[in-house]
């Protein structure tokens, strides 16, 4: 076809060869934009929970590192505040400590359950095998803690030292004073004795001597004596009273100093416990949060660069194929608007030629009937003038068969007329034996223009008359026994006919041809109603026509509710049988 100048599309342009390439291009860009966006779910589906894992991990990386400062702050809280209560003795720094032990401990349990949260943070934490340090075990140290209750030093008051006063009422009562008197004996002397010891300052003077004994009971025990030995007694007994309470006293503070000396050593010895315990602690959840953290960030860094490779690649590709099939399919549109020009312009050109086709077969159909006529009537008369039984017979086949193809004539103006028309029987009323025995009396002679010989079994009595489409059955018997005449050579066509009762004001036509010809392969046969078939050995006959016999055979016979079969062995026998179904006219 040949292109306008002034059309947009320069057909030639487009290398239609490579349509098949173009289309496998198309489709394979279409299975890798598939396999992106699969690649894209997948990477949604999959790896984006895995991204949201690892950052709850960060999480739980955090919120441990919140408890562990938190832990540190209450143990350092705890401490200061049991300095400031042994230094000032204020109970509202012993509540602070408890408070602080409470706290502490609640912040450890709290920092062991963000720990249990995370199977990674537990595989770090089992990773040291140093001493077994269990959260519990700090518990119980706080608890055992708590238990031990702080004694104080006793205080220095005055009333710790005021002692006992000394009861000497009854030892006053008691006493007993007994007093006697001695003369001491002196010799007499003369004068001259008396004034020589006088002169000399000696005098002898008769002395009086006073004895007192003092008798003192205190208790059961009896004291007697001079008043000095009393005074004695009394000075020891009260020296030995004071002195013995002085030893009690001593020995109640010591008592009181040993026992806070004592609670103080498993107080300090277990405040100093928890102290090495809670840094072995701090340090093993510390270690493994530095270590679980590092490996949350590298593998959450590792999988966030995962998730934006495949992302960032596959947007990508997605942008590629999608250019791709972009530029594909404007080369197909391009490709298909220039084809359908090019079908515009043949179906114009179909339509002519289909408008030009109705002409020839109406023109044909119209004009055929007139020669046909005339023969009709030449051998009507040429019949009438002979009397050869031979020559009539011919002459009557040659009469008959003009007036079938003149019938064939109309029903072909007819439906050239009207090309929506679908296929129907025109029925009319006559005689079966003799149209069928007419028919083929036509074909005797139409086969042995091959050297075929046509050998017929007519079953049919001579009073059996139908209404139905005789033209139609004579189109059947043409092109049946036609197509077995062209594929036999010098050989054998038997057509056997019968009628059988159908139902009520029917009968049953059954045909069967049977040749010896050259036969029918299976893949042939398996088509052999298809339209425009034509199978192998069909290519070799020459003339053999468009291939539409068995096809529009087969729709006759549908149209008389019958059906055909085909069998056939290669270079053996082809076997054609179909049933019509006929009316009976009313009597």
């Amino acid at each position: 076809m040949k292109e306008k100048k002034g059309q947009t599309f320069n057909f030639k342009a487009v290398k239609f060869k490579y349509r098949k390439a173009v289309h496998y291009t198309l489709l394979t860009s279409v299975i890798f934009l598939q396999l992106i966006l699969l690649l894209i779910l997948y990477n949604e589906i999959f790896n984006e929970p895995k991204l949201q894992e690892l950052e709850a991990e960060l999480h739980i990386s955090e919120q441990a590192k919140h408890f562990s400062d938190l832990t540190k702050d209450d143990y350092i809280a705890a401490q200061n505040n049991l300095q400031n209560y042994i230094h000032t003795k204020e109970d509202q720094y012993l509540l602070a400590y408890n408070d602080a032990l409470t706290s502490l401990s609640n912040n450890i349990q709290n920092l062991a359950n963000t720990a249990g949260k995370s199977d990674l943070f537990s595989l770090h934490l089992k990773k040291d095998t140093g001493l077994k340090i269990s959260v519990n075990n700090i518990n119980t140290k706080i608890d055992s803690l708590r238990g031990i209750e702080y004694i104080p030093m006793p205080p220095f008051t005055d009333n710790q030292f005021k002692l006992k006063a000394f009861k000497y009422d009854d030892i006053l009562d008691s006493v007993n004073v007994e007093t006697t008197v001695s003369v001491d004996s002196v010799e007499r002397k003369g004068l001259f004795s008396r004034v020589s010891n006088a002169i000399a300052g000696k005098v002898d003077v008769q002395k009086e001597k006073s004895n007192v004994v003092l008798t003192l009971q205190k208790g059961t025990n009896v004291s007697s004596g001079s008043i000095e030995e009393q005074l004695e007694y009394l000075f020891k007994n009260t020296n030995d009273y004071y002195q013995k309470e002085f030893q009690n006293y001593k020995k109640r503070y010591s008592k009181q100093l040993a026992a806070v000396k004592k609670n103080d050593t498993g107080f300090f010895d277990t405040n100093k416990e928890l102290l090495n315990y809670s840094n072995l602690l701090l340090k093993k959840y510390n270690d493994a949060l530095v270590s679980f953290t590092n490996d949350a960030r590298q593998k959450f860094q590792e999988q966030y660069q995962t998730n934006k490779k495949i992302r960032n690649y596959a947007i990508i590709g997605v942008i590629f194929f999608m250019v791709l099939i972009s530029v594909i399919l404007a080369f197909i549109t391009r490709l298909t608007f220039a084809y359908e020009s090019r079908l515009v312009a043949a179906r114009k050109k179909i339509e002519q030629n289909l408008n030009f086709k109705n002409r020839i077969v109406g023109m044909i159909s119209h004009e055929i009937r007139s020669p046909l006529n005339i023969i009709s009537i030449y051998s009507r008369g040429i019949r009438r003038q002979i009397e050869d039984q031979d020559v009539q017979e011919s002459l009557k086949s040659i009469e008959f068969t003009t007036h079938s193809l003149s019938l064939l004539a109309n029903q072909i103006l007819d439906l050239s007329k009207n090309e929506n028309k679908k296929l129907a029987l025109n029925k009319t009323t006559f005689n079966l034996k003799y149209e069928l025995d007419e028919v083929l009396k036509s074909l005797s002679s139409f086969v042995e223009s091959n050297e075929n010989k046509l050998l017929v079994t007519n079953g049919i009595t001579e009073d059996i008359m139908v209404h139905s489409d005789v033209v139609k059955i004579h189109q059947l018997f043409y092109n049946i026994v036609g197509n077995a005449n062209k594929f036999t050579k010098k050989g054998q066509i038997s057509v056997n006919v019968s009628l059988e009762k159908a139902a009520k004001n029917t009968q049953r036509l059954l045909v069967e041809v049977k040749d010896n010809g050259a036969g029918i392969n299976e893949e042939d046969l398996k088509h052999i109603f298809d339209s425009y078939h034509q199978g192998e050995i069909s290519a070799e006959i020459k003339n053999l026509g468009a291939g539409l016999g068995l096809n529009l055979c087969k729709e006759i016979i549908e149209l008389f509710k019958g059906k055909i079969r085909v069998t056939s062995k290669q270079n053996v026998e082809t076997v054609v049988t179909f049933d019509l179904i006929l009316d009976t006219p009313e009597k």
